[in-house]
């Protein structure tokens, strides 16, 4: 058992999986305090995932497990989990997000600018008027994490199918690609709150569309 402090949130993990725990190691908590979540995962249910995705071991079952649970608890915390990559830009975030796996937007981003990776924490800091990105030690990324938050000036779709050059986006253009990038917007209950924070996010943070990032460099300028 350990004590995080992920997304400015207080974290309480229950877990034997060694990635997750080292991934974890530079958010641990030496103070005492309340947690805000507290996750586990027990052995039954390790061995049903294990079963119903074959080739799958232990250690990735929880990693993704506790990545499940930690994008769904977002939402609980005036928060959205976007599956997408965090981009330090001039101070800032720009979140880039493509909705279909067959691209790794990994092969195009300058490494030394990312700094969370597929499952950002992403919150509304009411008092500030900012969307906040954290990396975070989730998912198979996780040791990518290095403790980092950033307000978001930025979110660009690549969708090749769907955009041409780089263009700001109107609603119409947006809302369809935000719901998709949204993690467990299939999940019936969280469509309503997911449409409530897209109406928050579309205010505060610009939004585009491009169809490749041949050029992340005149992109990051235009952003």
């Amino acid at each position: 058992m350990g004590m995080y402090r992920i997304s400015d949130l207080n974290i309480e993990i229950r877990t034997e999986c060694k990635t997750l725990l080292k991934n974890a190691e530079q958010f641990t908590i030496t103070y005492e305090c309340k947690p805000n979540l507290s996750f586990s995962m027990s052995n039954d249910l390790i061995i049903q995932l294990m079963e119903e995705h074959e080739g799958s071991t232990a250690e990735t079952i929880q990693t993704d497990y506790f990545a499940y649970i930690y994008s769904r608890s977002l939402f609980d915390f005036n928060g959205v989990p976007i599956r997408s990559v965090a981009v330090e830009n001039n101070g800032s975030a720009v979140l880039f997000s493509a909705p279909y796996e067959d691209i790794d937007l990994l092969d195009y981003l300058p490494k030394d600018k990312v700094f969370a990776v597929d499952f950002p924490g992403i919150r509304l800091r009411e008092d500030l008027n900012q969307f906040i990105a954290y990396d975070t030690p989730f998912g198979r990324n996780g040791d990518k994490a290095k403790h980092r938050m950033l307000p978001i000036s930025s979110l660009v779709f690549v969708d090749s199918g769907r955009f041409s050059s780089l263009k700001k986006l109107v609603p119409n253009d947006f809302v369809a690609p935000f719901t998709r990038a949204v993690m467990l917007n299939i999940v019936h209950e969280r469509t309503k709150h997911t449409l409530f924070m897209l109406e928050k996010f579309k205010n505060i943070v610009d939004i585009y569309g491009v169809n490749k990032l041949d050029d992340i460099d005149f992109i990051l300028e235009r952003v």
